[in-house]
Order: C-alpha cells, then structure tokens, then sequence
C-alpha cells in the first residue's frame, strides 16, 4: 500500500496551506503502550463496529486496549502550536478524511494503517489558532456491497418488528449477524474462498471460528448475544421446533439484538 498521500490531497495542501512547513504525524507524538493509559484530552482515532472511524478527544483517562490510536502530542508540537484540538480539526478537513477513509482496512472495524497515519503530512499552524471546539469527528463509509446488504435486512427487521411480526424479525435479526460475522472473519484474514467452500457454514460454525481465531478478545463482544440470536432464529425456521413452540415470539425475544446493534453500530 502506497504510504504517500494522492494528487488530490497535494492540491489541497497547496490550497489551504501553502506556507505552512509540514511535518509527519509520528514527529508530533509520543507512543503509547497498550495497558498504559491515555490521558484525557488526548486525541485518538478510533476503531469502531459501525463501518466508521471516529476521531474523539478523550474526557477521561481511559486504558490503552489497542482499539484505538492515541494521538499524544509531545514537546516538539507544543513548541509549535499543535494542540489537540488544532489536530483534530486539521484531521477533520474533508480532504483528510477521504484521505484515510481511502486507505481504512477492514469492513466490520474499520482501521488505518499506523504507516499510513503516522506518514501523513501535518501542516503547523503560524500561529495560535482560535478554534471552535470539537469534541468528536466521525468518518464513515457507505455504499459498499456490505453496508448495502445489512441496509436491506435491517429495513426489513424494522419493518416486522414495528409490525408486531416477531418471529420473521428473529429471522432477519439471525441473517444480520450471520452477515457481520461473516465479514468480520474475512476481516480477521480469512479468505472467502475457504468460507464460500464450507457446506455447513452457518452462524454456529461461524462463531466458533471467531472464537478460534481470537476476534472476540474485546471485553464488551457480544458473543453471547450473538449465540442467543442464533438459537432463536432456528427455533423460528425448523419446522419442528415452530409447531411445538409454546409461546409466540415477542419483542423482549430480540433483546440480544440490540446489544448486538450498539457494539456493531448497525
């Protein structure tokens, strides 16, 4: 992957910041080890389960899990006028977003390569600036193929489930996240060829292979969300399990789902 910003933004820079030296990213911070903590009022760019990239100044001190990139700024960029918010507005320009939502790797968690990030040209203020104050920035990614099919089933699910239609909202509820786990695996390297090949791939198998491959290390995964959803979607669809089922389908059936919706951000 080419490391060096495109035309577009060249010509922006040369716009907007024609007299301003600029200077890598990686000169301007300090590095982070996971398990330390990131200082309030540090900018990072975050990882999030909603086809988006979310740069946030921190309110809180809060542990370094490796879901994020701090952005801490050392004494060279206080010497020279960067400040947090300075960064963040500068990282907000469209230009800069398209940028790095141009080079973002992955479907489900959207993140940019630490080369890509800390290459990217930072043009230092000549003075002090007064800047409105951001607190948050989110860049997101539409149109996709992925982003498309989750649109389509999760209008769908809105649709029965407002219409009292529980168990076919099971069912699309159980489809969505057959679709985000099957990307979050193509996500985590596995090849779509060895998925396409698998007779007996369903959301069960697909669960246990998230689970062999550590993608569900995060605190707040909703596996066992995801398993109930599973389980209420084929008692929905098998035949036997349908005419036997004592009690109809009701909305408190599709609380796993909503756990599911916050973390991936549907």
């Amino acid at each position: 992957m080419n490391s060096l910003p495109d035309n577009n933004l060249a010509s922006f820079w040369d716009r907007k910041f024609r007299k301003n030296v600029r200077v890598p990213l990686a000169n301007l911070i300090d590095p982070i080890k996971h398990g330390n903590v990131i200082q309030a009022g540090t900018l990072v760019l975050m990882a999030s389960g909603d086809r988006k990239l979310r740069l946030k100044l921190l309110e809180t001190d809060t542990p370094h899990k490796g879901l994020s990139e701090p952005m801490l700024l050392n004494a060279f960029a206080h010497e020279h006028w960067v400040t947090p918010n300075y960064l963040l507005w500068y990282l907000s320009q469209e230009q800069i977003r398209e940028y790095l939502l141009s080079h973002a790797t992955g479907t489900v968690f959207l993140r940019v390569p630490k080369k890509i990030l800390h290459s990217l040209p930072i043009a230092l203020p000549t003075r002090v600036r007064k800047l409105k104050n951001l607190s948050e920035v989110v860049i997101a990614r539409t149109g996709d193929p992925f982003s498309a099919l989750i649109d389509e089933f999760y209008r769908d699910f809105h649709l029965n489930f407002t219409s009292g239609r529980f168990r076919t909202a099971t069912i699309l509820a159980g489809a969505i996240c057959e679709v985000i786990v099957y990307q979050l695996l193509i996500d985590g390297g596995v090849s779509p060829k060895v998925l396409s090949v698998d007779r007996g791939l369903a959301l069960a198998k697909m669960l246990d292979y998230v689970k062999l491959l550590k993608l569900d290390q995060s605190a707040d995964f909703p596996m066992n969300h995801l398993q109930d959803i599973q389980k209420k979607r084929n008692s929905a669809v098998h035949a036997g399990h349908s005419v036997n089922r004592q009690k109809p389908f009701l909305a408190a059936d599709l609380a796993p789902f909503d756990h599911i919706i916050r973390y991936f951000g549907i």
